[in-house]
């Protein structure tokens, strides 16, 4: 009886630690059923990467969720949403969304238009006029108060918001224990021409202003779980290891940023499923229990 105990202690010991390791396992959540929306669906762009240059174009074969299976550390390929919106003609009206499921709930992702822009924040100010305060602040870029309407009517004129409307979408991705939903935006590591091309030409007194190095994402409209909107950006980039090299648009040098924005989620409820290991445990305790059955009836 005493050997059958010290096996049936063995075996169960055994099959707890199995369900354990089995039960802690978790990933990270992805975007799942990804299609397109908004108003003009169809203004997109898919990049594919090879590690180290994404292109576009009849090359460009993979699924969506190839191509958003990214994360901060390896971007990958991204989804450019109102591809068009630098191009002569482009209807600023209207919005491109990347659409989907993240543990279990929605989220519409969406290029901006010219109202979102002068959406007031809670604040009083308008979007713009809150982008463009958080983007010399982060950048140290010291243009005087004075100057803020020039800049702000600058902006819209050269076609700034649109430059920055247009977002590409390199992965989104959840932190299944807090909830927290990163989206990353591939972008320029340095946007200081962007933005100097945006301003200056019409006012070149502002040059002085613009450092030679100055990095800001796209923004980003996000609507998570039928909630309010938010209008998502990030000033701060790392270098994605990798350049839009050839095909479609190429440049030589879009891409070589991720810039990765961040919103509140809900974590998703996460049902064990124990393995294959810790379900032979398990038979093997049931074994010793029926072996102890039998014997037990042998010896009544």
């Amino acid at each position: 009886m005493t050997g059958f105990v010290n096996k049936l202690a063995l075996a169960t010991s055994i099959a707890l630690g199995m369900t354990a390791i089995g039960s802690t396992s978790a990933f990270a959540g992805t975007l799942t059923n990804p299609q397109f929306g908004g108003t003009v669906d169809t203004d997109v762009l898919l990049y594919c990467s090879n590690g180290s240059s994404t292109f576009a174009g009849p090359t460009c074969t993979d699924s969506l969720s190839t191509i958003l299976s990214g994360n901060s550390s390896s971007p990958g390929g991204n989804i450019e949403l109102a591809a068009s919106s630098e191009q002569a003609g482009f209807d600023f009206t209207k919005n491109t969304t990347l659409t989907g499921t993240i543990g279990g709930k929605d989220i519409v992702i969406s290029s901006l238009t010219q109202s979102d822009w002068m959406t007031v924040l809670g604040n009083g100010k308008t979007l713009l006029s809150q982008w463009l305060d958080d983007a010399f602040l982060a950048n140290n870029v010291n243009i005087p108060a004075i100057l803020k309407p020039v800049v702000e009517v600058a902006f819209t004129n050269l076609n700034g918001r649109q430059r920055f409307s247009d977002p590409n979408i390199s992965y989104v991705n959840q932190n299944d224990t807090t909830g927290e939903i990163s989206i990353g935006l591939a972008g320029h590591f340095n946007v200081s021409n962007l933005l100097k091309d945006a301003l200056i030409p019409n006012n070149p007194f502002l040059a002085t202003y613009i450092p030679a190095s100055l990095q800001a994402s796209e923004l980003v409209k996000v609507v998570y779980d039928n909630g309010p909107a938010k209008y998502l950006y990030s000033f701060a980039a790392t270098a994605s290891g990798q350049i839009n090299g050839h095909g479609v648009g190429a440049d030589g040098i879009s891409h070589n940023g991720n810039y990765e924005v961040k919103l509140a989620g809900v974590p998703p409820v996460v049902t064990s499923v124990p393995e294959p290991s810790t379900m032979l445990a398990l038979m093997a305790v049931g074994g010793l229990f029926a072996t102890a059955k039998r014997k037990s009836a042998k010896n009544a």
